[in-house]
């Protein structure tokens, strides 16, 4: 049987990209699987099968970040994450904002602006986001036992004991020890908690 060589070329819009990418492509008899090295916004390839070739699959495994909704949100998140951490805060927020503009429901975006919030000192605008992190798609699933306890700490902090308690425990019905979230919960159902100064 003679070698038959396909031909081709992939396009993508990143100047810059660099990555080595899995080609298939399928033939009258096996699919033959090669590697290419995709560099700028367009690469050529060259690949010799046995068979004729039936169809080319670019990244048959999905393994190659695609910007998909699922990506848009997690790059925003950490880009918000990154302004956290030279202190601009309305920055992140504006990030984690467009996070949410592609997926209203993620628990996440939800829980980094109701932290930003909760050290800045404006509870009720953190609850409401605490909220909506137990209300959306809680992935990451620790999302939902922090969420349960920063409620408890706002409800702690105006007085609320009983509201505060129910928090606690909701949180530690979930099981879920993600950073000791087990133990800060059981410490303040036997104390309240208490905001330390020094906050943003």
């Amino acid at each position: 049987m003679t070698a038959v060589r396909t031909i081709g070329e992939i396009q993508q819009d990143l100047d810059l990209f660099r990555m080595p990418v899995a080609l298939s492509v399928e033939t009258e008899g096996k699919t033959e699987t090669k590697r290419i090295d995709v560099v700028g916004t367009s690469s050529e390839f060259s690949v010799d099968t046995f068979g004729k070739p039936k169809t080319v699959t670019i990244d048959p495994n999905g393994s190659v970040l695609r910007w998909s909704p699922s990506m848009r949100v997690a790059v925003a998140i950490k880009r918000g994450d990154q302004f956290v951490a030279i202190s601009e805060y309305s920055d992140a927020i504006r990030e984690y904002q467009k996070a949410l503009d592609v997926n209203r429901s993620s628990s996440l975006a939800h829980y980094r602006i109701g932290d930003v919030f909760f050290n800045q000192n404006n509870d009720q605008s953190a609850a409401n986001e605490f909220r909506e992190v137990i209300n959306g798609d809680v992935d990451p699933k620790w999302t939902e036992v922090w969420a349960h306890i920063h409620l408890g700490m706002i409800y702690d902090l105006h007085g609320q004991r009983d509201r505060a308690v129910n928090e606690y425990n909701l949180a530690i019905r979930t099981k879920d020890n993600t950073a000791g979230a087990q133990e800060e919960a059981a410490k303040y159902l036997k104390a309240p908690y208490e905001r330390k100064r020094n906050n943003i």
